[in-house]
């Protein structure tokens, strides 16, 4: 037997321009929250290599930072938002959910950061824990601006100027 499915677009052209708007609406939480994480990780590699640990295996770090994290983080968050989100709420509701889910995530992400960091030794874990744990608060407040930027009329307004 053949597995049953739907047809989500057909080559109408009506059918097309809606689907190209559709794919826009579940890709910008990816791209917003892989930005905000690339943004974030580029801050933290440079304090951590110029305040911690030098430039010793600088490979290392960077990709850590600027490829696995990033990518991990804001493939995590924009799954996460479109799953539980997108398509369900909208406006305040959705802004203060998008903080509390990015707290969570992103700090655990951080959290786990922190734990490696102990063993390797890169970003100042050991001789400066409170460079970790002061993040929380910036954490919220960076799903607090992306939540804004998603789920309002302002915020969607925004993210059109800037090409999303």
């Amino acid at each position: 037997m053949l597995p049953q499915y739907q047809v989500i677009v057909t080559a109408d052209t009506e059918d097309m321009e809606q689907a190209r708007k559709r794919r826009l609406i579940y890709i910008r939480p990816f791209i917003l929250f892989w930005l905000n994480s690339l943004a974030a990780e580029i801050f933290f590699l440079v304090v951590a290599t110029l305040f911690f640990s030098g430039f010793r295996e600088m490979l290392n770090k960077v990709l850590w930072t600027l490829v696995i994290c990033p990518l991990g983080m804001g493939g995590a968050m924009g799954g996460i938002t479109n799953y539980f989100l997108v398509d369900h709420y909208y406006g305040r509701k959705a802004v203060w959910f998008t903080a509390f889910l990015t707290l969570l995530v992103l700090g655990s992400c951080n959290h786990l950061c922190f734990s490696l960091d102990h063993h390797f030794g890169y970003f100042g874990a050991q001789s400066h824990p409170l460079w970790f744990h002061l993040r929380y608060p910036a954490i919220f407040g960076a799903g607090w601006l992306s939540g804004t930027l998603l789920f309002t009329d302002e915020g969607q307004k925004k993210l059109v100027s800037m090409g999303l």
